[in-house]
């Protein structure tokens, strides 16, 4: 199942539910202005919003869906994300699938676990050889557009100072004294 939200610059307007993507799309394609393209492998769907009417009704299934380009306190053009969601009525086999929104980014519900725990083993990693290097560490920008990130100062200052973020590719770092020399050489070169 997924839901129908509408977002316009950061603020979404949830619609409905439907069984499949394709009979969301039938139903959003009825608004004029409503735009599908492919590009890169992506698919990116959006709503004209001078193309908007100030008050219509959609239809589907016997349900009247009002609608109104006032719905939207921007000027920009409308986003039409589609996010999956499992149906838990419904006896289930494990796992569900979709994704977890961890920070700033979505991980596959299958690789979350496993994601989180290495996510944690790095950052000590970077904490223990910080601190023998005679430096405190420390975490900010929880929930932060770009999510967590690690900073780190000398034992005796104040001043604190970006190192890295804790994104995806966070957890792909194998040699982390290499990784943190190269960061510092960076902030003091």
């Amino acid at each position: 199942m997924y839901i129908l939200e509408l977002n316009q610059e950061g603020i979404g307007v949830e619609i409905g539910l439907f069984d499949s993507i394709d009979e969301g799309r039938k139903f959003i394609s009825q608004l004029d202005g409503y735009q599908c393209r492919e590009e890169d492998g992506f698919r990116y769907e959006k709503i004209n919003l001078d193309a908007l009417q100030n008050y219509l009704e959609l239809e589907i299934n016997e349900n009247i869906v009002p609608i109104t380009k006032f719905m939207f306190p921007g000027k920009e053009d409308i986003d039409v994300f589609w996010k999956p969601i499992p149906n838990l009525s419904i006896r289930g086999n494990g796992l569900v699938d979709g994704s977890t929104r961890v920070d700033a980014y979505s991980i596959e519900n299958s690789d979350l676990k496993s994601y989180i725990e290495r996510r944690e083993q790095v950052y000590e990693e970077f904490t223990k050889y910080l601190h023998a290097k005679g430096y405190d560490i420390t975490r900010a920008y929880f929930g932060s557009e770009d999510g967590e990130a690690v900073l780190y100062k000398e034992k005796d200052s104040d001043d604190w100072h970006f190192l890295t973020h804790m994104d995806p590719a966070f957890c792909d770092i194998s040699d982390v004294p290499e990784f943190i020399k190269d960061c510092l050489e960076e902030n003091i070169g």
